[in-house]
């Protein structure tokens, strides 16, 4: 992956040549702080709760700052995901808070080869984190998580970076999460990438499916998972070959009987997602 990387930086930085589909990710994050050139209120995802999400600011001693990045504030099924979080910090009694305005991580820019774009993103964030003196930090994607822990330290970050699941599992454990009855729903589980193949993360997640359903699992799955073919840019940039990866993961997850795909990064969801819909 390494090597990878160098001759993707070495394509972007140096030789200026990459895919026509990577210019409006490259331009989003330079002009609008995100992949997704989107513009408007970062806050409309948190407009359905019925209580109000606090900001840093407005919640001086927090202890965890949940971080919303760029999916969440315009991508819909990330938007659930985030509220869900919300709604069980609340439950759980957990200080925390949000950053009112927030951009990319600059994943997207530093896996596509534009390390100066990642490095400019990345401080950036860096900066806002220390003025708000943030010692904590829950993460809703998994790629967010990957490039807090592996890639900021080399920038001088210093907080901890914790996978949503993670904590929802810590919760549980401890008892200040009550799950009110098991369900007999199915539910099988997709790891991403990012979290288990390069971090180990992999039983946190299956603790909390298996708390609140019978879970069920596919034949490529925890450190030897299957990608969704979003990674490295492909999000964006497109993808070869003869068959959608994120297709052939999703039948996959169905050839399993289950009756929901449940997964931890908001990547993995929308390409499920679409994929899933085909079957429909």
């Amino acid at each position: 992956m390494l090597d990878i990387m160098e001759i993707r930086r070495d394509q972007v930085m140096m030789q200026s040549e990459f895919p026509e589909q990577l210019t409006a990710a490259f331009r989003g994050m330079e002009r609008m702080g995100n992949p997704w050139q989107a513009q408007g209120s970062r806050m409309e995802w948190a407009a359905p709760l019925p209580f109000e999400v606090p900001t840093v600011e407005e919640n001086p001693d927090y202890e965890y700052l949940l971080w919303i990045g760029c999916s969440v504030s315009y991508e819909p099924r990330a938007q659930e995901t985030a509220r869900a979080m919300v709604r069980i910090l609340e439950a759980a009694g957990i200080s925390y808070g949000i950053l009112a305005q927030s951009r990319c991580t600059g994943d997207p820019a530093k896996m596509m080869g534009n390390e100066m774009q990642f490095v400019e993103l990345a401080e950036a964030n860096i900066q806002d984190f220390r003025e708000q003196r943030v010692q904590k930090v829950i993460t809703l994607c998994a790629h967010c998580f990957n490039s807090f822990d592996r890639y900021y330290p080399e920038l001088g970050a210093d907080w901890q970076t914790i996978p949503h699941t993670v904590l929802i599992d810590e919760l549980l454990a401890d008892g200040r999460l009550q799950i009110a009855a098991q369900s007999d729903e199915k539910i099988t589980f997709h790891d991403p990438c990012y979290l288990a193949r390069h971090n180990g993360i992999v039983d946190a997640p299956r603790r909390v499916l298996a708390a609140v359903g019978q879970l069920i699992e596919m034949p490529r799955a925890r450190e030897q998972s299957f990608c969704c073919g979003a990674g490295g840019g492909n999000y964006w940039g497109g993808q070869g070959g003869t068959a959608r990866i994120s297709d052939v993961r999703t039948q996959e997850a169905m050839d399993t009987g289950a009756d929901k795909i449940a997964t931890s990064c908001s990547f993995c969801t929308l390409m499920l997602t679409a994929s899933a819909g085909k079957h429909s």
